[in-house]
């Protein structure tokens, strides 16, 4: 199928994540599409392995739990880690951890990679499915704040919903970010330069 028919098919656009972040994203470039959370079982990470590989791994197992059900849409899968040391930090299970964490993001650049797999439709002839993946990585810098200023913060904000206990697209939340290297839409889950490129070659916003 060449990129007119795949136009004028208008294929549907699925979403296979329940981010909020991830689906705003989509929705502030224009797109519209379903949204559709995954069911998968993530492995766990590799012990100093190429994290960015391993996250978009995972955006590939999304994308092809939901395009299988799926054959005649366009599937993006993505997944998103915050990385420090050599290591992915998740959300915290209490407020404690969460002050932990933040104290020990503060002042020190950590890098969050967002990854994004999308399998188009089959091909009309051999029913072969084009799979594209993508990365992106930016750097981010927190405050470092006081013990009671953190508490403080924690107390205004949801930290147990976001890895490293925060999240940009958070107005509150965001006021602990010192600084961001690289694309916004990277840390809030989403390689968007790059998704909107490749989108563009088969279907308009």
């Amino acid at each position: 199928m060449n990129k007119t028919s795949l136009r004028d098919a208008a294929p549907a656009l699925i979403l296979a994540s329940q981010s909020r972040g991830r689906a705003a994203l989509l929705k502030a470039s224009g797109y519209r599409f379903r949204q559709i959370p995954p069911r998968i079982t993530e492995p766990a990470p590799p012990q100093g392995g190429h994290l960015e590989r391993y996250v978009q791994h995972l955006a590939c197992l999304k994308a092809g739990a939901v395009a299988v059900h799926h054959p005649r849409a366009i599937v993006i899968g993505a997944d998103t880690a915050l990385i420090l040391d050599g290591a992915i930090i998740g959300k915290p299970g209490t407020l404690k951890e969460a002050c932990r964490m933040l104290a020990k993001l503060g002042g020190r650049t950590h890098r969050i990679s967002s990854a994004a797999c999308v399998i188009f439709p089959g091909d009309s002839t051999t029913g072969r499915r084009r799979t594209v993946r993508l990365v992106d990585t930016a750097r981010v810098v927190l405050r470092k704040w006081s013990p009671a200023r953190i508490q403080a913060h924690v107390a205004l904000t949801r930290p147990l919903s976001w890895a490293g206990a925060y999240a940009v697209q958070d107005a509150y939340s965001a006021a602990i970010v010192e600084r961001i290297e690289g694309d916004l839409a990277t840390v809030i889950g989403l390689p968007m330069r790059s998704l909107a490129r490749i989108l563009s070659q088969v279907m308009k916003p």
